[in-house]
Formats: structure tokens, C-alpha cells, sequence
């Protein structure tokens, strides 16, 4: 497993050496890999959404292929994302397919120009000094639930929780004003 002080390190040299916008995609790429790792995770299978200056809309900052893809209304009932962003409350949805959500994200194809459904989930707000600034979500995709690969466990969500918290500063930190998708 990585450990979390090896990143933490990582970013704080990136803060030192880059420009915002170079330090804003260097974080979110380095944070993604982080949890690819740890997490076992495929491609496409970290999703970082940020919010905008007025809380009102949440934008992908990664995977890459969906940076320009739309944006979700905080306002949403279909979107576990909003859900999460507004109510602060974590998830761990092993049955996500089941569940009412908003689905449009999972038929954009990948780059390899497949469709992978999620059919696992857990989710996090990521919060820096009591100001929700988005929201991560790690899934388990496939063609079928099979090939998704095992359920998430309260452990993962744990996981997820204390080390969004570490990290959540650095995202803040290099954060462009407004986010909105692709800032390059």
C-alpha cells in the first residue's frame, strides 16, 4: 500500500515548483493514481467533481475523458454525487446499478471506446475547514456486474474518508477560481 505521507510530500513539493494551473492537474493526476493504487482500481474508476464558486454546480476534474463532458446540479435528486456534495454524508452502494441514479456519465465511452457501467461504489465529500469544495468517488466498472470485481467494504470507506481529509487541502490550494471543466 502507498502511503499517504509519500504523496503528501509529493504535493508539497508541486505546490513549491509549478504554476497553478501545471499544480492543479500534477495534484488531481497524482491523487487519482494514488487511489488506483491502493484501491486495486482500473482506469476511469477515481472520479474527483469539483464545485464551483456559488456551491451551485459540480464539474469533473477527473477521469480526464469526462472533463468536458457536462456538469451536475448540487441541486440534483438523481445524482448520488450532488447527494453527497449537499448532505455531506458518505456512501458505500454495492448494488449501484439498482439504485436510482443519474446514469448519462457511465454511456459516454471511454477512450478505448467502451461503455462500463459502475456497479459498486463508495463516495466522500471533500471538505476543508467545514467548506464542502466537492466530492470523490471511487466505483468498480465493467461490461457486467462480474467483471466489476469485489464489493466495497466499510474498511475502503474508512480509507477513503481519512485520506480525502489529508489531501482535500492540497486540491483547495491549487483549485482554479470557478472551476469549470478543462481549465487549459
Amino acid at each position: 500500500m502507498k502511503d499517504i505521507n509519500e504523496l503528501v510530500a509529493k504535493l508539497k513539493m508541486v505546490l513549491k515548483k509549478e504554476d497553478k494551473e501545471e499544480a492543479f492537474e500534477t495534484t488531481i493526476k497524482e491523487i487519482e493514481k494514488y487511489y488506483k493504487e491502493n484501491l486495486r482500481l482500473d482506469n476511469y474508476e477515481v472520479a474527483i467533481f469539483l464545485a464551483n464558486e456559488e456551491k451551485t454546480i459540480l464539474s469533473f476534474a477527473c477521469p480526464e475523458y469526462l472533463v468536458n463532458s457536462g456538469m451536475i446540479p448540487v441541486s440534483s435528486t438523481e445524482a448520488f454525487t450532488a447527494s453527497i456534495f449537499r448532505s455531506g454524508r458518505n456512501i458505500i452502494e454495492n448494488n449501484f446499478q439498482q439504485q436510482k441514479h443519474l446514469g448519462i456519465f457511465e454511456i459516454i465511452r471511454t477512450p478505448e471506446g467502451k461503455i462500463l457501467p459502475i456497479w459498486k461504489m463508495i463516495g466522500a465529500a471533500i471538505e476543508v475547514e467545514n467548506e464542502r469544495i466537492g466530492v470523490i468517488e471511487i466505483s468498480r466498472r465493467g461490461v457486467s456486474v462480474e467483471d466489476a470485481g469485489e464489493d466495497f467494504t466499510e474498511k475502503n470507506l474508512l480509507f477513503l474518508e481519512k485520506t480525502i481529509n489529508i489531501l482535500a487541502p492540497f486540491i483547495k490550494k491549487v483549485m482554479p477560481e470557478n472551476f469549470r471543466g478543462k481549465i487549459t
